[in-house]
């Protein structure tokens, strides 16, 4: 969690001297910061589980001002040849050129408890107002596109249909997933917009284009009706150090620099003479035996660990300019090493190469399906990075190549199979929508559109039926400058960074900083979506469910949780079944090593891969172990303190099982809705609202809950008004802002205020 991150230099006088040097910068102000690598915010809204977490060990976290800057980068084609012939995968900052913001906003608070964005006002021009009239238009298709957008994932919210957002209603409850990118084009959304909106996606996920394109629209609107437009973003006030040491206080050895080479069952091996069940081999040869294995890594990191692989082509060590006092030098790599190395993510294990027989084969299989982007992140004080205008400076400056095409995607072309079916579907398409706010009806779509189609300034491209294709397990964004490149502005949410030199943070860099600005860099994995590995999830947890299952009727104990509908449905969807029939019935021993491994991460989740999928997957594991270790008497919150986690996540866990269980209930005989995935998008929404009341100490009864939930499925008309409120409280303070500006005064903090 803290591995790459690191304090930040000070070039102050004093520090200097103590460092052995005189170069330090009288002018400079003493720096005592930290720099989080990479960056981690989160808004309330939509990480209930890791906000609860977070009060609950005491760790203080601040709202920080959401503003943004966009801008194109234009990058010399030839130039950028020559760097890859060299073995480096960036151009030199030489041959890149930043362009001014097509887009660049201010958060404007009109309430206590409330931000709200606006864009800035483009610069005016008498002699030559076309600019600015063509600036204005693009802000208002963009903000037709953006209220579009709201109303519709909102709507289709508070109705818990999110996972048919997008669909005609011919097409409700068949399981089919939207991705993104069909939504954008089958809805008409502007180019525009898409300019703005798929860039700001892809950093929030840090993926590249083509991944962001293949992220089913449920999921990302499902952030977007949670969180915009009155979320608040959040940063840890001490930085992630201190969140990892409170969460460690408890933990009673560690072993650092110490990797698992391969997990063994008791009686495999000659040399074992464990008592365990499960016996692990680290990277020094130590053999330790266990009960029960949480993988809390990456899904493809936990396959090759019990596949017994080791990746061939693994990420260097983080690089730092000067080393931490304490640290060996020896555990940190080179910035020459980081600048050539490859950003594809290796596919070293595939099922091909597993038997069928292997002890841990149904969960390889299900890790696989889960993809990985390899992402870099660089902390350097380069201000070329930023829009040359200091004025158009915003905490996120999000950059995009000139030439990138944010709707790129691997599918982009409509399969000859599926052209003749979706034109069939098209002519049966004539049932009247139920919601004025879905999209508009596939009916409307000629044979010639579906083809391709123009917008406001691109042709875009339309797809269907992507879950039927098979994603690609790697994508070229890196080599292609497809990808966004996102630098944040750390002094405006660190403290103790002060003010004179500008500490940067860049993510997915499209071109390299100078050597001298650069103080640290650091290469990451994460894991993205598809419809494929949405799937995978509701495998995983099946899976899962079922260990618990066996244990339970081990011990003669009956579950509060049975799922068989789940199960045979998912079993009937589940590819290579042919594979598992063949496979011959495991021996006691090999089933009780298999149901003795369990699965923590971003990617064992319904929702984007972030921090709230880490804490809810944890919480879940722990649950199931609880419940199949019922002779061992544990239990969860029993003696914990009142303030403790599992004190304040106690409520949210009863109503997660109670809301799983209604949400089977009313998909009886619907094996499209009655997955983990469908339970998810149909009831977290409601927990999120319960748990609201409950941390804020409230008294409402039940009942009244249940009304205000109930009312929200047909008063979105009256959402939509106070958002309107607010709004017209925002522009007014955004016009005295611009009035203020320009009389010469500084506006900008009269924003925030």
């Amino acid at each position: 969690m803290d591995a790459a991150s690191l304090s930040a230099p000070c070039p102050c006088v004093e520090c200097a001297l103590s460092s052995g040097r005189n170069d330090g910068d009288p002018a400079h102000e003493h720096v005592d910061g930290r720099m989080d690598v990479p960056m981690s915010s989160f808004f309330p809204e939509y990480y209930p589980t890791l906000t609860r977490l977070y009060r609950s060990i005491k760790v203080k976290f601040h709202d920080a001002d959401n503003t943004l800057s966009c801008f194109d980068v234009d990058i010399d084609a030839s130039s950028d040849s020559s760097s890859r012939s060299t073995g480096q995968n960036k151009c030199d900052q030489s041959s890149a050129r930043v362009q001014e913001p097509y887009l660049s906003s201010r958060s404007y608070r009109v309430n206590s408890g409330q931000t709200i964005t606006l864009p800035d006002l483009p610069p005016f021009s008498l002699l030559n107002p076309l600019p600015f009239g063509r600036r204005l238009m693009r802000y208002y298709r963009i903000a037709k596109d953006y209220a579009r957008m709201l109303v519709v994932s909102k709507d289709f919210l508070a109705k818990g249909r999110m996972m048919d957002i997008g669909k005609h209603p011919i097409e409700w409850g068949n399981g089919r997933l939207i991705t993104l990118r069909e939504f954008l084009e089958a809805g008409g959304y502007s180019h525009d917009f898409s300019d703005f909106f798929v860039p700001l996606f892809a950093s929030v996920c840090t993926c590249s284009f083509e991944r962001m394109m293949e992220y089913p629209a449920c999921a990302v609107l499902e952030y977007v009706a949670r969180c915009m437009p009155f979320g608040r973003m959040q940063f840890i006030s001490s930085g992630v150090q201190e969140l990892a040491e409170k969460l460690s206080k408890n933990i009673g050895t560690i072993h650092y620099n110490t990797a698992i080479e391969e997990i063994l069952r008791v009686g495999t091996d000659a040399q074992d003479d464990s008592e365990g069940p499960l016996v692990l081999i680290d990277s020094y040869g130590t053999r330790r035996s266990f009960d029960h294995v949480i993988f809390a890594t990456q899904a493809n990191q936990a396959a090759e660990t019990l596949a017994g692989l080791r990746q061939e082509q693994p990420l260097p060590n983080p690089f730092l300019s000067s080393c931490e006092p304490g640290y060996d030098r020896d555990v940190y790599g080179e910035n020459e090493e980081h600048d050539s190395t490859d950003p594809e993510t290796p596919r070293d294990l595939s099922m091909e190469s597993i038997k069928t027989t292997h002890t841990f084969y149904k969960q390889i299989r299900i890790l696989l399906k889960f993809p990985y982007e390899r992402t870099r992140v660089v902390c350097h004080t380069d201000t070329t990075f930023l829009p040359k205008n200091p004025a158009h400076w915003r905490l996120f400056n999000i950059a995009k190549s000139s030439s990138a095409d944010v709707l790129a995607s691997p599918l982009a072309k409509i399969s000859k199979e599926l052209e003749p079916e979706m034109i069939q579907r098209s002519k049966k398409a004539q049932a009247p929508r139920s919601s004025i706010f879905s999209l508009r009806s596939p009916s409307s779509l000629s044979k010639t559109k579906l083809v391709h189609r123009k917008t406001s300034q691109s042709r875009l491209r339309t797809h269907f039926g992507p879950s039927s294709l098979e994603p690609p397990t790697s994508s070229m964004a890196s080599h292609s400058h497809n990808s966004a490149m996102t630098t944040h502005i750390m002094n405006n949410t660190a403290l103790n960074l002060g003010s004179t030199t500008k500490y940067l943070q860049t993510t997915n860099p499209i071109f390299l900083p100078r050597p001298d600005t650069v103080i640290a860099s650091a290469w990451f994995e994460r894991a993205a979506m598809n419809p494929t590995s949405m799937k995978a999830v509701d495998e995983l947890h099946l899976l899962m469910e079922q260990q618990t299952e066996r244990w339970v009727s081990r011990g003669g104990i009956k579950t509060k949780e049975q799922v068989p509908d789940q199960g045979q449905n998912l079993r009937q969807n589940q590819e290579h079944d042919h594979e598992n029939e063949q496979r011959q019935t495991p021996s006691l021993s090999e089933a009780s090593a298999s149901d003795r491994v369990w699965f923590v991460g971003s990617y064992a989740y319904s929702g984007i891969p972030l921090l709230e999928g880490c804490v809810v997957s944890a919480v879940q594991a722990v649950e199931r172990i609880i419940a199949a270790e019922q002779s061992l008497q544990l239990a969860a919150s029993v003696t914990a303190s009142q303030e403790s986690f599992l004190k304040r996540d106690e409520p949210m866990r009863e109503r997660r099982r109670k809301r799983r269980e209604e949400g089977r209930q009313d998909s009886r005989g619907n094996s499209a809705r009655a997955t983990t995935s469908s339970v998810y998008f149909q009831t977290a929404w409601r927990d999120v609202l319960e748990d609201e009341r409950s941390e804020s100490g409230k008294e409402q009864s039940p009942e009244l809950v249940s009304r205000v939930a109930g009312a929200r499925q047909w008063s979105v008309y009256a959402e939509l008004a106070w958002m309107l409120l607010l709004y017209v409280a925002a522009i007014a303070k955004w016009a005295s802002v611009i009035a203020v500006e320009s009389l010469g005064g500084d506006g900008s903090r009269w924003a925030f205020v």
